[in-house]
């Protein structure tokens, strides 16, 4: 009998909406039930408040696996601590559990206003995200979707991101995790990846040839990698898990 599709709840990154993972879902096999959930775009809402929004629409059934880019990685961590009914494992693409930001671009937050009330530049998108080689259709679908988002709602999430410290959620999730890394992200922190290695010496840490927007440069890598982390989690949840969040993974290389 076939199994059905594992269930992935796709948290996105600081724009919210979820458009930005268009090319990922095209790259999907059909192995995964994957829906993108949108943050709510009319008011500014930190971590705690989205929080909510989120346990609202996880899954209801045994086995799924909780997503979270860039901004959302502290989020999937979040609720991940809670253990929720169901929950087989995290994934953290192009995230991070604190302190996201390389202190060269951490000494400009004080243009934090200024940044998010201007169009965003096509070269800031090649700098910080895309990578300097991003396609011209990908640098105009980041820049859409950050012009959608009002300038006080991405300010407060920048702040939120920047504050967050998400080491203790980290330290107790009790389900396996995957992280996705781009070996040329700008945006974050290089030692992210191994200090989360150093915390959680079981989470599988995968490093792609790619800059900040792993899962839009690399759609297709990124895919096979996450589908063989839900056969692998999902598959043992189903054959002998009580449906409840705590399955354990084995050390994987880097």
């Amino acid at each position: 009998m076939a199994r059905s599709p594992v269930p992935v709840l796709l948290l996105p990154g600081l724009e919210g909406s979820g458009h930005l993972f268009r090319r990922f879902l095209a790259a999907g096999s059909g192995a995964l039930d994957l829906r993108s959930l949108p943050y709510p775009q009319d008011r500014p809402l930190g971590y705690a408040e989205l929080a909510d929004h989120v346990r609202a629409a996880l899954p209801r059934r045994p086995g799924w696996i909780l997503l979270g880019e860039s901004f959302s990685g502290p989020m999937a961590l979040r609720i991940a601590r809670e253990r929720p009914r169901g929950l087989a494992g995290v994934v953290l693409a192009a995230s991070f559990h604190r302190r996201p930001a390389p202190r060269w671009l951490e000494r400009l937050r004080p243009l934090g206003r200024v940044f998010f009330n201007a169009p965003l530049p096509a070269h800031a998108v090649r700098l910080l995200l895309g990578g300097a080689d991003a396609p011209d259709d990908l640098v105009q679908e980041v820049q859409d979707a950050v012009a959608d988002v009002p300038a006080r709602v991405m300010l407060r999430r920048a702040r939120e991101a920047l504050e967050v410290d998400a080491t203790a959620d980290l330290l107790t999730c009790a389900v396996p995790l995957l992280v996705l890394s781009g070996q040329h992200d700008r945006l974050l922190r290089r030692e992210i990846p191994g200090e989360i290695r150093s915390l959680r010496r079981d989470a599988e840490v995968r490093l792609l040839d790619a800059p900040h927007l792993v899962l839009q440069r690399r759609p297709a890598e990124a895919m096979r990698l996450l589908e063989g982390f839900a056969r692998r989690v999902c598959g043992e949840e189903r054959e002998g898990g009580d449906g409840r969040g705590g399955a354990t993974a084995g050390p994987a290389p880097t």
